[in-house]
């Protein structure tokens, strides 16, 4: 259960982290710009609607039909690249607190053998001063990959993405909610929007985040491998 409250000395004092030892039941992490090109090589990019803003979000998928992350194994992660966002739990920016920081206390990253939040004298450690630091870069990383999005939208590349898997005894197991770039409305872009999208360094994402869906496989390979549900097929369906 979350509780997030801002850090303080008095209440903190000797708490301890184990960074990214939440991830387990992660399903997917927010995704900055600059972090495209690595995270393909790991992961499916999609993209999610934000049921606040309505915005769509870009994302690193880790799971398929369970909740629990794919990549998560012998309480490590697995994987050539860890989103960013990934890496910053359990911490959230908040000014209320000590280095500009929130934590949740709920937090299964919370253990005696982790690192201190605080050295002597309540002094913030170097490992919190950096977390503020980190969390700052995701934040402005990620709002520029929001930016790409919209753009995304504006030019009508959006299009909804349907997952259908096949488990051994047939039957068929449903992953919706996502979205995707059309390759067909890529294809389909008129001059100016091809070069408002390249002038904006926008066009290569788009073929990335199109592209990284091959890693759909790789997702279902890891399933088989920890899983009696043995996933034998998949298909995807783009709303063109």
């Amino acid at each position: 259960m979350s509780r997030v409250v801002p850090i303080n000395a008095a209440r903190h004092g000797s708490l301890r982290v184990l960074p990214q030892a939440d991830g387990a039941n992660r399903r997917f992490a927010l995704l900055g710009k600059s972090e495209l090109a690595l995270a393909a090589a790991d992961f499916p990019l999609c993209l999610a609607k934000d049921a606040e803003t309505g915005r769509f979000n870009l994302i690193a998928l880790f799971s398929l039909i369970e909740a629990r992350n794919l990549f998560w194994q012998g309480a490590a992660w697995h994987a050539t690249y860890l989103p960013r966002s990934a890496a910053t739990a359990p911490f959230l920016l908040d000014p209320a607190g000590v280095c500009g920081l929130a934590i949740d206390e709920g937090s299964a990253a919370i253990a005696t053998a982790g690192t201190p939040l605080f050295l002597e004298r309540d002094q913030p450690s170097d490992y919190l001063i950096d977390t503020q630091r980190l969390l700052n870069e995701v934040v402005d990383d990620v709002a520029q990959a929001q930016a790409m999005v919209d753009c995304f939208v504006t030019h009508r590349l959006v299009r909804p993405l349907t997952l259908i898997f096949r488990e051994e005894e047939g039957r068929e197991q449903e992953l919706a909610g996502l979205y995707t770039i059309g390759d067909e409305a890529l294809r389909s872009l008129g001059d100016e929007a091809v070069l408002d999208l390249h002038h904006s360094d926008w066009l290569g994402p788009a073929a990335i985040i199109s592209a990284s869906l091959a890693q759909i496989e790789r997702l279902r390979q890891l399933h088989n491998a920890t899983s009696e549900r043995q996933l034998v097929s998949y298909a995807l369906k783009v709303e063109e």
